[in-house]
């Protein structure tokens, strides 16, 4: 497999009407594990002619120390074509639903990779598929549809990564096929009247992207997909200097009798002050919160660490020659008072290379999802080289 992707990747690249690569080389300490070394990086192409464009991105990941984060990665692939008002895409594609910096319920259409970083929420997979958009005049209607579920690795138990305490089979479960379609309708639209307005509403029927665990032996789990009903709400508004922004969904599960229904709803605002001594900085404080309708299976999903919690962050820009950026944030659970903190900053030292680092510590309570993740903390510096 390796082989066929970097053959795919010379013959697109020696064609390729646009490419970027990002590379990174980062030091990792993770409290009482060995440091780690992590290559990464992401190559990204893009291809036109007449008829259409095609679009490639491949990621790959190698640690040091753990042979799960080892991989080279066709993460999207796929042709895109626009004709008049419409516009037409098909392929593996990663999607961005959302209005919230700290976490967004809505964002439904990819899995999360883990073996990447838990607790980064562009780190997703691509998911294959096809969509068509109508444009009108300030808005579109857009159907779509993923072809089939895919199995979601995590790392190994004795790994730093790992949220469980038992071992992982990755081969995934299903209420359905996995080649049970999902389908997606979404209508987007712009209002000016009062205040500059954005909003889409998403109906979705099919695989959720949230699973739950089922035991398959004495010491082992694996992933369950179960099929939806869902109706989704992502909203902003400016106002002067600020944004208000929202997303809320509603779940209906399909014929499962151990996860309930549920509602899941989420509010922020965002304000920015400018030129404070040459610098500029941007505050956001966002709340989170999960209703279930019947007792049944909770926590199932680390998206479930955002239930009931408050999020409060910052964005410092120094707007100096290096771009330097410093960027902190705390989440904090109102019922148990655990806390996940993370603090970065960046730095460009030279054109195309740039300074990195980050500090992140949950601290968590006990018997909750995130106590599985462990207090421990985690530091990185790394350098990252742009061509």
């Amino acid at each position: 497999m390796t082989r066929v992707l970097l053959i795919l990747m010379v013959v697109i690249y020696a064609h390729a009407a646009d490419y970027r690569s990002d590379l990174s080389l980062e030091y990792i300490n993770y409290d009482e594990f060995s440091d780690e070394a992590v290559l990464s990086g992401n190559t990204k192409l893009t291809l036109q002619n007449d008829l259409f464009t095609t679009n490639v991105l491949l990621e790959y990941l190698y640690s040091s120390e753990y042979k799960d984060r080892r991989y080279i990665l066709l993460n999207e692939f796929y042709v895109s074509k626009a004709y008049e008002e419409y516009s037409f895409t098909l392929g593996k594609v990663i999607r961005y639903w959302g209005e919230l910096e700290g976490f967004n319920i809505a964002d439904v259409y990819n899995q999360k990779n883990y073996l990447l970083d838990p607790f980064d929420k562009s780190a997703k997979l691509g998911s294959w598929g096809f969509f068509v958009s109508k444009y009108f005049d300030e808005s579109r209607l857009e159907f779509g549809v993923r072809f089939y579920e895919e199995d979601q690795k995590y790392p190994s138990v004795d790994e730093p990564y790992s949220p469980f305490l038992l071992d992982y089979d990755d081969t995934l479960l299903f209420s359905d096929g996995r080649y049970t379609p999902t389908l997606h309708l979404m209508y987007s639209f712009t209002d000016d009247t009062v205040a500059d307005s954005e909003t889409k509403i998403i109906l979705l029927h099919g695989y959720d992207n949230k699973r739950y665990f089922k035991m398959i032996s004495q010491n082992s789990l694996s992933q369950y997909a179960y099929r939806v009903n869902k109706v989704l709400l992502l909203s902003n508004v400016v106002y002067k200097s600020a944004i208000f922004k929202c997303e809320a969904g509603y779940t209906d599960v399909i014929r499962d009798d151990d996860i309930s229904d549920y509602t899941q709803l989420s509010f922020g605002a965002e304000n920015g002050f400018y030129d404070i001594f040459g610098a500029d900085i941007s505050v956001y404080a966002e709340y989170y919160r999960y209703l279930y309708r019947q007792e049944k299976i909770e926590n199932v999903d680390i998206s479930e660490i955002y239930d009931n919690d408050i999020f409060i962050a910052f964005r410092l820009d120094l707007n100096d020659p290096s771009g330097s950026q410093l960027k902190g944030g705390v989440l904090y659970d109102i019922k148990s008072g655990e806390q996940i903190i993370k603090a970065e900053g960046r730095s460009r030292i030279v054109d195309n290379l740039v300074l990195n680092c980050e500090y992140l510590q949950p601290l968590p309570s006990e018997n909750t999802l995130l106590s599985q993740l462990g207090e421990t903390r985690r530091v990185v510096l790394g350098l990252t080289y742009t061509f």
